[in-house]
């Protein structure tokens, strides 16, 4: 236990023990299909569909050769829709997450590209920026899906 003490203020803290969730066996070793689009553009986009979302919605991302859809809301509500160019020539792909995790993600990368891969569509998606001269990226960031009902 350590604590600080001045100007009339006090802080106490205390090391804690324990173990770190195993992060690293979470980073996929391999990706079935990758994505690029414009981060600034990406997350204006999320931003405007989450509007309609309810609180804990998810943000549906559905991606085919050459775009990004991105829709939210259901049945009667109000819903939202927007369409990104993105580079992407694989299977179509819809997965879902949480826009405020997303958009955590996104801001949070320091590249005007932001690059999202996949292995499978229930499995975590890896969020990186453009990759540095040596090819690792200096940021990662793993995102979890949200499951979509039907």
């Amino acid at each position: 236990m350590i604590g600080f003490e001045g100007g009339g203020r006090r802080a106490t803290t205390r090391l804690l023990g324990g173990e770190f969730p195993r992060h690293q066996a979470l980073l996929p070793n391999h990706v079935n299909s990758t994505a690029e689009m414009s981060t600034p553009l990406l997350a204006e986009a999320v931003k405007r569909v989450a509007l309609v979302a309810e609180r804990n919605t998810a943000v549906r991302l559905t991606f085919s050769t050459g775009q990004l859809v991105l829709e939210a809301g259901t049945g009667d509500e109000a819903q939202a829709v927007e369409v990104l160019e993105a580079a992407y020539d694989s299977d179509d792909l819809s997965v879902a997450f949480n826009p405020q995790y997303l958009l955590d993600g996104l801001t949070a990368i320091d590249s005007d590209t932001v690059r999202m891969s996949f292995t499978e569509p229930g499995k975590p998606a890896l969020i990186t920026g453009k990759p540095a001269l040596d090819g690792q990226p200096d940021y990662r960031y793993l995102l979890m899906p949200i499951r979509l009902a039907g």
